[in-house]
């Protein structure tokens, strides 16, 4: 089966360039960290899964994945599980603790002091103190024995879901015999207890106790030839999914079951947006995006000048969207996802993700780390914008 994976080459691009400039930063071999013991031989190679992230005096400027809001904080993730915040919009950041040194590929905040991160090799943290320290709730590891055992346990009763026990099951064992080498790519909480992460090969995991236990998940979503997950996101008690060759899922049940819904499109969608008003805006490859409307269960395309894949939307404080894609471009909507224009050319390198930064800035993360950008003056289509 074709894979769109062109996100997947980005980040294990930036993520190799980042390691080696890391390494000789640290006088360290690129690709492995060594302990060494007191005659300097090297002793083993300790798993990137259990290493603490490394403190660099370069944090902000490594490769970051996501960014985020928590209150007034500025929070950003990525590569070699370093994670940086900021208290003044951006002009100095400090360097977070960390138990891992995966890359990590999404964070979400539901309050100033509480959230979660995911990314590779499964790995889910947890922080309570608004991003200072994390610990670590889910890896590739348990992921996949609680995957087994939620399938053996479907194989074992009785009901419909039993006839998919079997592809299930093999699924799980698959995990089990892969390794710890799946990523999580996005996540969603409806509040500070239930919540949602998702990623590659369908990955769908559920916590109801604010991440002291989780379920898998992917029983409860029509997607059988498990295809990536890149993005979640919801409105209230529905939830939607989308990912590659055109995916798109909607649960109208507080996540009881995702059903998929048929896209004019059948390329990947990389990010969503769940609008006030009902409506979801899908960002995928090659700068398609599409407008669901859930009243008259219709799409829209939108038309976008740069027919880059995007890679990061978010809504800004006044209810404006804003986009970002792989070539370091941003476009923006001032009428609910009507219209898109693209922003004057800036010169950024790639964007990763984008979050509003207050006082008419845009953060951005990518390949060069946290670069804050002031926002310019509305374009065309602009009009009183969206509702938050």
């Amino acid at each position: 089966m074709q894979r769109s994976c062109c996100l997947f080459f980005l980040v294990l691009f930036a993520g190799l360039m980042s390691w080696s400039v890391f390494a000789q930063e640290h006088d360290q071999p690129s690709g492995q960290m060594m302990k060494q013991n007191a005659g300097g031989k090297s002793l083993a190679v300790v798993d990137e899964l259990d290493r603490p992230a490394i403190k660099t005096r370069a944090a902000a400027h490594s490769v970051l994945l996501d960014v985020t809001k928590a209150g007034n904080r500025i929070i950003a993730v990525g590569e070699r599980g370093i994670i940086v915040f900021s208290d003044d919009g951006g002009r100095n950041w400090r360097q977070a603790s960390v138990p891992t040194s995966v890359s990590l590929t999404a964070v979400r905040f539901v309050s100033p002091k509480i959230g979660w991160a995911v990314g590779h090799s499964g790995v889910v943290l947890h922080t309570d103190d608004g991003g200072e320290s994390w610990t670590r709730q889910l890896d590739g590891i348990t992921l996949a024995k609680l995957a087994v055992e939620s399938a053996q346990s479907l194989a074992d009763s009785p009901g419909p879901k039993k006839d998919g026990a079997p592809r299930l099951l093999a699924d799980a064992q698959r995990l089990v015999t892969d390794g710890p080498d799946k990523p999580f790519l996005d996540l969603y909480f409806e509040n500070e207890t239930t919540g949602y992460v998702v990623g590659a090969y369908g990955l769908i995991f559920r916590t109801d106790d604010a991440g002291k236990s989780w379920k898998p998940w992917m029983d409860h979503a029509e997607n059988p030839r498990g295809l990536h997950l890149y993005a979640i996101g919801g409105d209230g008690k529905t939830i939607y999914l989308a990912g590659e060759q055109g995916i798109f899922l909607r649960s109208t049940d507080d996540g009881m079951k995702f059903t998929q819904i048929e896209t004019p499109y059948k390329g990947t969608y990389f990010d969503l947006v769940a609008l006030p008003s009902g409506e979801v805006l899908l960002c995928g490859m090659r700068g398609n995006a599409y407008l669901f409307s859930d009243k008259g269960k219709s799409f829209k395309k939108i038309d976008v000048p740069i027919p880059v894949s995007f890679s990061a939307a978010t809504v800004m404080g006044d209810g404006s969207l804003m986009f970002a894609n792989q070539a370091g471009q941003l476009l923006a909507s001032n009428d609910k996802g009507q219209t898109i224009h693209p922003l004057p050319a800036m010169g950024l390198p790639p964007i990763s993700g984008i979050a509003d930064a207050g006082g008419g800035m845009l953060m951005t993360v990518g390949y060069a780390g946290a670069i804050p950008v002031p926002l310019s003056a509305p374009g065309p289509g602009a009009s009183n914008g969206g509702s938050k």
